[in-house]
């Protein structure tokens, strides 16, 4: 007999992506299962891993013996990119109850009611993974946005990345089923839908399509007021796709665009499907069209082979260049890359000094890109703990109201204090 009332905590690492896919697995729980953050009274633990770095992976076998010592009798079930790619490491940890890869996430809401049907462990080939998964209720969100994925999986192969093998090959969400699940989150509340993706600059490629044709769809079929992309890719991104962004009513003008690198000779050790040349001119090409637009970027240092120089350059290219912020990487193995067999590493200590360097630059990128609007209007959408997050990518601290979280706004910037803008709302609904 299955016991009622049971209690189920999450851990999610990683992108935006993996925390899409636990809120699906939430929205597919059964109805005797309620989620609680109190992982000290809860009966099982769902994991949600990520192998992008070694600090990912660190942080996981921390928390998961944390969880143990704080809830001895607690199942957990671990599942994730990490479980895709490294069963082995998984299976031979007492700590660990479940395994369920990537390709059977499905899954879990049924092995979770038995879970003693179920061996340790659910395991099988993600590339035989052909289809996109859309099966699921509508997400039970506490955001001032929604994330929506409508892509997974990638067909490239960088040198560095193993994603891929966690993740399969690509596979979109047909255009119709985003304009439902678009028109059905906005019916709920949601002024702001984030559309994401493991690679979505591949979106439509294995169903006749492409991002710029669903975001044109997105525009004429949906009434949401706010449409915003995840990372895209350089080598994918065409003028035609920025230009489309620009007029549009919809599509926020923040852009995350890839780079990796500054050096060609670096990005084509990394298998990177362009030269730095096409990115400068890709990112200015944004500058002139929409100068309001924030953009960001990927960069991984401490590349094997990386030479000072190389790093030199890439720092010089940043400082000179029309990016706002940065997200900045230690390069870490994976194993069964081409990039983890490279006998040319950087030591631990250059990768951290040269990290710590490019946050700096990110930091004054950030707030010179945000003292540009001291003054000005800008729309925003109201976010937890008295901030707006502006179209445009700036987070705005505001005086506290009475405005709830995902309600649009619009905010006058008034001053940039370190590293923090503060503004006021000025008009709390607008159209």
């Amino acid at each position: 007999m299955i016991k009622q009332n049971k209690s189920v905590s999450f851990i999610t690492y990683g992108c935006k992506v993996n925390q899409f896919d636990t809120d699906k697995i939430i929205s597919n729980l059964p109805n005797n299962f309620s989620v609680i953050d109190d992982i000290s009274s809860s009966d099982i633990c769902i994991i949600n891993t990520c192998t992008v770095t070694d600090n990912t992976d660190n942080q996981f076998f921390k928390d998961l013996r944390r969880i143990k010592r704080i809830n001895p009798k607690i199942k957990t079930l671990v599942t994730g990119c990490l479980a895709q790619t490294s069963p082995e490491k998984l299976r031979v940890i007492d700590e660990i109850d479940l395994i369920v890869d990537n390709a059977n996430k499905y899954l879990i809401p049924k092995v979770i009611k038995e879970p003693d049907k179920y061996n340790k462990e659910i395991i099988s080939n993600i590339f035989d993974i052909k289809d996109f998964d859309d099966n699921y209720d509508d997400l039970k969100e506490d955001r001032s946005r929604a994330f929506l994925k409508v892509q997974d999986g990638c067909n490239f192969r960088c040198s560095f990345c193993i994603i891929p093998y966690a993740r399969g090959k690509s596979r979109s969400m047909t255009p119709r089923n985003v304009i439902n699940r678009i028109n059905s989150l906005h019916e709920k509340g949601f002024n702001e839908i984030v559309l994401t993706g493991i690679h979505l600059s591949s979106y439509g490629k294995d169903i006749s399509s492409s991002l710029i044709d669903l975001l044109r769809f997105i525009e004429k079929e949906t009434d949401i007021p706010n449409v915003r992309i995840s990372s895209i890719d350089p080598a994918d991104t065409g003028f035609d796709l920025i230009g489309f962004i620009g007029s549009s009513k919809k599509i926020c003008p923040s852009f995350h665009i890839s780079l990796q690198s500054a050096t060609n000779q670096v990005l084509k050790n990394m298998r990177r499907r362009y030269k730095i040349e096409d990115f400068d001119k890709l990112i200015r090409f944004i500058r002139l069209n929409i100068p309001e637009s924030c953009i960001g970027t990927d960069v991984i240092v401490g590349f094997p082979e990386e030479s000072s120089e190389n790093f030199n350059e890439t720092l010089n290219y940043i400082k000179s260049s029309e990016l706002n912020y940065l997200h900045v990487f230690p390069y870490s193995d994976r194993k069964g890359t081409k990039a983890s067999i490279s006998k040319n590493k950087v030591s631990e200590s250059e990768k951290q000094n040269r990290s710590k360097i490019l946050r700096k630059i990110s930091l004054d990128l950030k707030i010179k890109f945000a003292n540009n609007f001291i003054g000005k209007e800008l729309d925003g959408i109201q976010e937890k703990n008295n901030k707006v997050r502006t179209n445009n990518y700036i987070e705005v601290l505001v005086e506290s109201s009475s405005y709830s979280a995902g309600e649009i706004a619009k905010v006058l910037i008034t001053d940039i204090k370190k590293d923090k803008a503060y503004g006021r709302i000025i008009h709390p609904h607008f159209q």
